[in-house]
């Protein structure tokens, strides 16, 4: 009898465990409006091939598209995992081999070397997952190259700018007629017609200028309607357009900490990181929602102590032209030393360092931007080695090999080995 029941208890434990949910899933707004046949298409593709593109360029809402599919069919997942690859994908990997191990103790590598093979090995013999390989520009499908070739039983979505050698893509398109009223009425709190027709017909169903645009008519003090139409009708870049106006609204600290965030990984940057990169403390919690207010950047994981937030591309693209290039080479510098004077000279801190979210994607955008701005190279090799230090006395080597290949780009001529 006993061993009957220990029977039913292990049954029940490893149910219990089939059936946990992991998952980095951020909620989609709440404002968004379904581009219904993309997400019937996007279903009918998973349950056919198992995989499917979704395929478009910036603010038409690929993310938005698949964060609701995953959500509405997450019953039907035991795991749903979004990889950002404008990031390190080994490292991402290496993220969701820790979740595995920690649910379901798989044993999986936590090398970062060795994790990205071993999550796809296990991968391979489930069912009932969903990856998600999100943020892929134009000309950089290459990086899941092995992925579109992958034989599994789950679920994989690639979100791209360009369909090359994609599998089963899906082309996103502007709104209909149909679909933009009710994401103008979703948004805009003074309903009135004029309004209404006129971000209808302007913005001809892109979904960013269209909230960009409601919002702008919501909050902006002082903001002349006729005159903004006018605007707008005489505009060349009518995303560039809204964002200036917006910016316009905003105070200096809050209009400071906007021109850092274009230039930091703007898809994933935690309070407690932007407390370290703004020039105002004391006034961090209404600087972000200032920026909130007009949608600038908007709550991806919300928590009490220390949410995460979230820019869209096309907002971070054109906050970085309008500031220029000398000015986001200076932000970029400011940054630099700031975070260089941030991170600790002992192991105790340096391990709570490490482990701060968001934090090492972030480390990785600013050193991309600094070589895109071409920031003073005394000031990228200091903070180089001050990264390098730290992981080479936490013994990451990974990282540590990383950071010296960067030291040795900057200072050896390009051509030679630096292995």
């Amino acid at each position: 009898m006993i061993k009957i029941l220990l029977i039913i208890l292990l049954a029940m434990h490893n149910n219990s465990l089939a059936h946990k949910l992991i998952s980095n899933l951020v909620t989609p707004v709440s404002y968004f409006v379904n581009h219904v046949k993309q997400l019937q298409t996007l279903k009918d593709n998973l349950g056919k091939y198992k995989q499917a593109s979704i395929v478009g360029i910036s603010g038409f809402g690929k993310t938005q598209l698949v964060r609701i599919y995953a959500y509405e069919n997450k019953n039907n997942y035991n795991l749903i995992w979004f990889i950002d690859c404008n990031l390190d994908i080994n490292k991402e990997f290496l993220k969701l081999a820790k979740q595995l191990n920690q649910v379901y103790e798989v044993g999986i590598s936590e090398d970062v070397d060795l994790a990205r093979k071993e999550v796809i090995t296990y991968l391979t013999h489930q069912d009932k997952w969903l990856l998600v390989f999100d943020n892929l520009k134009v000309n950089e499908n290459k990086k899941v190259q092995e992925l579109v070739n992958w034989e599994h039983n789950g679920n994989v979505i690639f979100c791209s700018q360009d369909r090359d050698i994609l599998p089963y893509p899906i082309e996103m398109t502007h709104f209909n007629h149909n679909d933009t009223i009710n994401l103008v009425n979703s948004i805009l709190e003074n309903k009135d017609q004029k309004s209404i027709e006129f971000l209808t017909e302007e913005f001809k169903g892109y979904p960013v200028l269209i909230v960009q645009g409601a919002q702008l008519l919501n909050k902006a003090k002082g903001l002349n309607r006729e005159e903004y139409k006018k605007k707008m009708y005489q505009s060349a870049d009518k995303i560039k357009l809204n964002i200036s106006l917006a910016m316009q609204q905003l105070n200096p600290s809050s209009l400071n900490l906007l021109k850092k965030i274009a230039l930091i990984n703007n898809q994933s940057f935690s309070n407690q990181f932007l407390n370290v990169i703004t020039d105002d403390k004391d006034n961090l919690a209404a600087d972000i929602y200032q920026l909130s207010k007009f949608l600038l950047i908007s709550t991806s994981v919300p928590n009490e102590i220390n949410p995460i937030f979230e820019m869209h591309d096309v907002i971070a693209q054109k906050i970085a032209e309008i500031n220029e290039v000398d000015n986001n080479k200076r932000f970029i510098e400011n940054m630099i030393i700031t975070l260089v004077n941030y991170v600790p000279n002992d192991r105790v801190r340096g391990h709570v360092f490490r482990h701060t979210i968001t934090l090492q994607e972030n480390f990785e955008v600013i050193l991309r931007n600094a070589q895109i701005y071409n920031a003073d190279i005394y000031k990228v090799l200091l903070l180089n080695v001050t990264l390098l230090t730290d992981y080479i006395n936490s013994f990451d080597y990974y990282n540590a090999k990383k950071y010296l290949i960067g030291l040795i780009k900057m200072i050896k001529p390009e051509g030679l080995s630096y292995y």
